[in-house]
C-alpha cells in the first residue's frame, strides 16, 4: 500500500502540470472507451448482481448497485460533462492591487491525492475518476465488496484508457474484498492528502477515528421534507412523493415527512392513496395514523433510520419550531426541504436548518452534483470543512495566493 500511495504522490505531481487540452483528451478517451466495453461492465455487474441476489440484499440496495446499458450511457454523458465545463485548475480570481503595488491574487490549484472508500455504487469510480483527472488530482479508490467485479472492470478499462496520456496510477481501484488494506492506507499521510468515506455510519466513524490525514466525510442521508401549514397541498403531496418514492435507495430520498397539524386534513387522505400505489410502507405517529389500518405505528428509532428503500415516516407537528427541532436531532446534515407559500417560514428554515443543501418548494433529489450543474459529483459533504454539499471539480481544489512584484522588498 506505501509504494501503491507512493506512486499516487509521483502521478499527482504530472497531473499539476496539465494542460487544458489533455485534460479534455484524457476524459474524451475515457469516455469512449467505457461506452465501447458496455457489455463487458454489464457481464460484470450481472455477477455482482447475482451474488447480491444469492445474499438477499434488499431491493434499494440491488438499484444502487445495477449498471445497465441507459446507466453506462448516464456515467459516459457524466464524463463528458465535466470534460466540457470551464477550467478550474490553475486559474485565478479575487485580483487587486495593494498599497505597495503589488498584484495579489487567490489562484485554485489540486488537492493533491485523495484517497475514496465508498459502499455500493460502482459508478462511483466513474464519476470520482472523471472529477480527479479534471482538477488535476490522483485518486484511490476502494469500493465495498458488493460490487468487486463490476469495481474490478471499471479500473482496468480506466487506467487502460488514461496510460497513453497520464500516469495509470493517476486513478487506482483496489480489490474490493480486500477490507485490510484500509487500515495500511489511513496510516500514510505522507503521500496521501485527503480520505473521504463515503457510506453508512460504522464506515465514516470508523475513517474519523483512524485516519492520519484529514477527513471529509459523506455521511448518511436521512434527509427531511416539512410540509408548513401554508403549503400549497396538492404541490407538497406530489413533491413528498417525488422525494421518496422517485428512488427509494438514495441518499437524497427523504425518510421522514413532517407535516403541520393545521394541513394535515389537506394532505393525509391524498398521501396515504398515492404512496399505496408506489407500494410505499408507511410508518407514523399516533396521529396520522388514527384510524388508518395500513399504516404502522412508528417508534423513536424510526425517526433516526435511514431505510434507503420505500418506507417512509411520517410526524405531524404544532409548528414550525417543533419541524426544526425535530431536524436538529434526527438529520445528517445532508439534504433537507421545506414546502411553503410563507417567506416568513421559508426564511426561519433557512436560517436555523444545519444542512449541506436545504430545498425551498423542490424535491430533495435536486441535490446532486449532476443536477446543480456539477456534471457528478465525488458525493455530498456532510462536514463544513472543506466542502459542504455535492463535490465537483472545484470543491476537490484548493485555493493558494500568488503575489506579484517588481522587484518590491519589504
Amino acid at each position: 500500500m506505501k509504494e501503491l500511495a507512493k506512486n499516487a504522490k509521483i502521478a499527482s505531481k504530472s497531473l499539476a502540470a496539465l494542460n487544458k487540452k489533455k485534460r479534455y483528451d484524457v476524459l474524451t478517451k475515457m469516455a469512449e472507451d467505457i461506452l465501447k466495453n458496455k457489455d463487458r461492465i454489464e457481464e460484470e455487474n450481472h455477477k455482482d448482481l447475482k451474488l447480491a441476489l444469492e445474499n438477499d440484499l434488499n431491493k434499494a440496495m440491488l438499484d444502487r448497485l445495477k449498471l445497465d446499458s441507459p446507466r453506462i450511457e448516464a456515467m459516459v454523458e457524466g464524463v463528458l460533462s465535466v470534460r466540457d465545463q470551464e477550467e478550474v485548475v490553475g486559474t485565478t480570481y479575487d485580483e487587486r492591487e495593494n498599497e505597495a503595488g503589488m498584484i495579489v491574487k487567490k489562484q485554485r490549484v489540486p488537492l493533491g491525492v485523495i484517497l475514496m472508500i465508498f459502499e455500493s455504487r460502482p459508478n462511483v469510480v466513474v464519476d470520482c475518476a472523471a472529477l480527479a483527472l479534471k482538477s488535476s488530482n490522483a485518486i484511490v479508490l476502494k469500493g465495498g465488496k458488493e460490487a468487486k467485479h463490476t469495481n474490478e472492470i471499471l479500473g482496468n478499462i480506466i487506467q487502460e484508457s488514461i496510460k497513453e496520456i497520464v500516469p495509470k496510477e493517476s486513478v487506482q481501484v483496489l480489490a474490493s474484498d480486500q477490507r485490510e488494506v484500509i487500515n495500511d492506507l489511513l496510516e500514510l499521510e505522507e503521500f496521501i492528502d485527503v480520505v473521504i468515506p463515503r457510506g453508512g455510519h460504522r464506515l465514516i466513524e470508523y475513517v474519523t477515528k483512524n485516519a492520519k490525514m484529514p477527513v471529509i466525510a459523506h455521511f448518511q442521508g436521512l434527509c427531511h421534507m416539512y410540509l408548513d401549514k401554508d403549503a400549497d397541498p396538492k404541490m407538497a403531496i406530489d413533491l413528498a412523493l417525488n422525494a421518496k418514492a422517485q428512488r427509494p435507495g438514495v441518499c437524497n430520498a427523504i425518510e421522514t415527512l413532517l407535516i403541520h397539524d393545521d394541513l394535515l386534513s389537506n394532505v393525509k387522505s391524498e398521501l396515504i392513496s398515492r404512496f399505496k400505489e408506489t407500494q410505499t410502507k408507511l410508518i407514523a405517529d399516533e396521529k396520522f395514523k388514527d384510524g388508518e389500518s395500513e399504516v404502522t405505528l412508528a417508534s423513536t428509532e424510526d425517526w433516526a433510520t435511514e431505510y434507503l428503500d420505500n418506507i417512509l415516516s411520517i410526524k405531524t407537528v404544532s409548528n414550525l419550531e417543533e419541524a426544526i427541532e425535530h431536524i436538529d436531532q434526527y438529520g445528517s446534515h445532508h439534504t433537507e426541504a421545506i414546502v411553503s407559500r410563507n417567506q416568513e417560514a421559508i426564511d426561519q428554515f433557512l436560517s436555523r436548518v444545519d444542512a449541506s443543501c436545504i430545498m425551498v418548494n423542490a424535491s430533495t433529489r435536486f441535490n446532486d452534483g449532476g443536477q446543480l450543474g456539477l456534471g457528478a459529483e465525488l458525493g455530498i459533504s456532510t462536514t463544513k470543512i472543506h466542502a459542504y454539499g455535492p463535490m465537483g471539480a472545484e470543491q476537490m481544489t484548493t485555493a493558494r495566493y500568488v503575489v506579484v512584484g517588481n522587484g518590491h522588498t519589504r
